[in-house]
C-alpha cells in the first residue's frame, strides 16, 4: 500500500484561537491509484497533500509511506523520502525563470547526484513523454501556461518517483491545456504510478478513479 494514514490531525493557533485544519482523516491508497481529493478552499485539502508529500507533519496521528512510518521523521530523512519517492506538480510551476525547460527537469537529477550525461538524456525523455522535446532549450518565459505545466511533470516524473502529487494542478490553464495535463496524468496512472490530484474543480475531480471529499479538515 503506497499511502496509510491514521486519525491525522494539523492544529494551528491563530489570533489566539486554534484552527483545525485536519481533524482526524484516515485515508488509504493502493500502489497505482488514481485519487482525487476535492474541496472548497479552506477545507484542508492543501494541508493534508502536505503531510503526504512529507512537507509538513501532523500535529497527532499516524502516516504509514510505502510500510514506513514518516510522522515523526527527522527534517534530512524526510527530505531524502521526498526525492526519492515523491514527485510534485504545483498550480504555479515553480519552474527557474533562467534555466532552460531540460535544465530545470534536471534538477532533481543533480540533486541526486546522477552524471550529467545521464542527466541529459532522461531529462530529455521525461520532456518526449509530455510531447515537449522540441521546446527542451526554451525558457519558461518562451513557453505558454500549458507548456509550463508539461515541463513541471517532466520534471516531476524524471527521477521516476512512486507517488505523483499534483496540486491544482489545472488551476492556472485554459481548458485546453488543462485537458492536455489531466490526460498525461491518466498515462501515468495507467503506466503504474500512484498519482494523488488536489482540486476544486468538480470536472477535474471526475478525471480520476477514485475521489474523496474533504470538508472542514474531515473527510465526507
Amino acid at each position: 500500500m503506497a499511502i496509510r494514514a491514521r486519525d491525522l490531525c494539523k492544529y494551528y493557533t491563530v489570533g489566539g484561537q486554534t484552527v483545525r485544519a485536519l481533524d482526524g482523516v484516515s485515508l488509504d491508497i493502493d500502489d497505482g491509484e488514481y485519487v482525487t481529493v476535492v474541496g472548497t478552499s479552506g477545507s484542508g485539502k492543501s494541508t493534508l497533500m502536505n503531510i503526504l508529500g512529507c512537507l509538513d507533519t501532523p500535529t497527532s496521528g499516524s502516516y504509514f509511506l510505502d510500510g514506513e512510518d514518516v510522522s515523526e521523521l527527522s527534517d534530512s530523512v524526510l527530505s531524502d523520502i521526498r526525492s526519492m519517492k515523491i514527485g510534485f506538480i504545483f498550480q504555479s510551476f515553480n519552474l527557474i525563470p533562467g534555466l532552460t525547460a531540460l535544465e530545470n527537469v534536471e534538477l532533481p537529477l543533480l540533486y541526486r547526484r546522477v552524471p550529467k550525461k545521464r542527466r541529459s538524456e532522461i531529462a530529455l525523455k521525461a520532456l518526449e513523454s509530455v510531447r515537449l522535446s522540441d521546446r527542451a532549450l526554451h525558457r519558461p518565459a518562451e513557453l505558454s501556461g500549458g507548456q509550463q505545466q508539461r515541463v513541471a511533470i517532466a520534471r516531476a516524473v524524471a527521477a521516476d518517483p512512486q507517488i505523483i502529487l499534483a496540486d491544482e494542478p489545472c488551476g492556472n490553464l485554459d481548458s485546453r491545456s488543462g485537458a492536455e495535463v489531466l490526460e498525461i496524468l491518466g498515462e501515468l496512472s495507467k503506466n503504474g504510478k500512484t498519482v494523488v490530484m488536489i482540486t476544486h474543480n468538480e470536472n477535474t475531480a471526475k478525471q480520476a478513479k477514485r475521489l474523496v471529499r474533504i470538508s472542514d479538515g474531515k473527510l465526507v
